[in-house]
């Protein structure tokens, strides 16, 4: 009996501390208004979060394919978030961007050619809630995936660049054909189509995967973004459990 009331003695004196450490476990963007979100939790939330993981390009040595600031990949109608079907061939529709540059691309001295890409959902609204940048009109229908730091050419300096070709045309074709969101025991989700940025952003991509009649749901448990592009390859998991937003699966 004695040892009864000592255990529940000793539960009544934890059980606040407990408490509070669950509390202080609890994500900030779940046990704060978004109104209260310091600059550096919106910054955590753009670049270090369930909704902003870093995936890895690693160059494939010994393939060979195709070769190689928002422009449209076989540029959609009217219809499409980021099409401006009056611009002449060759214009660069943009979309904002309001963040730094990715660093510089680090390399190994060996085969392997490594370049650190960040993979965001744009559509998740955490990430709107955050202050991600603008998205074109008519996105609601899709998940998009912002890509920061790809293995892009700059472009070409000097000159209009509105009339020159564009120097990674064959790489975003590339992109556009094999990049899919994979579901496990579902079909993927191919990359309906891309935007490309300009300037400073042209490492930066977004791209659009239909939602359509079977969105994704928690309880899938894992997506995978893969992108093959020969000769690169990059591959990123979200755990969906994690990407919870407000008692909902935010995507």
């Amino acid at each position: 009996m004695l040892q009864t009331r000592r255990r529940l003695l000793q539960a009544a004196t934890l059980w606040p501390a407990l408490h509070a450490l669950h509390a202080a476990g609890r994500e900030f963007w779940e046990s704060n208004d978004p109104a209260a979100w310091s600059s550096e939790e919106k910054a955590i939330l753009l670049g270090q979060s369930p909704w902003a993981r870093e995936g890895i390009v690693r160059f494939e040595a010994g393939k060979k394919g195709a070769t190689g600031s928002y422009e449209g990949v076989a540029r959609p109608g009217g219809d499409v978030p980021g099409a401006r079907p009056g611009n002449s061939p060759g214009s660069v529709p943009t979309v904002p961007i309001g963040e730094r540059p990715p660093p510089a691309p680090s390399t190994d001295t060996g085969q392997s050619v490594r370049f650190p890409v960040l993979a965001r959902w744009e559509s998740a609204r955490p990430i709107r809630l955050a202050g991600g940048p603008e998205l074109p009109e008519g996105t609601a229908r899709y998940y998009v995936i912002r890509l920061r730091g790809m293995p892009l050419l700059p472009p070409p300096k000097g000159g209009n660049p509105e009339s020159a070709p564009n120097p990674n045309q064959g790489m975003l074709d590339a992109i556009k054909q094999n990049c899919r969101i994979e579901r496990k025991g579902k079909i993927a989700i191919s990359c309906d189509h891309l935007l490309t940025g300009s300037g400073e952003s042209a490492t930066e991509l977004l791209l659009f995967f239909a939602r359509g009649k079977d969105p994704i749901t928690v309880g899938e448990k894992v997506v995978t973004l893969e992108c093959r592009f020969i000769p690169f390859h990059l591959s990123v998991k979200f755990p969906l459990k994690d990407m919870m937003y407000k008692g909902a699966l935010a995507l």
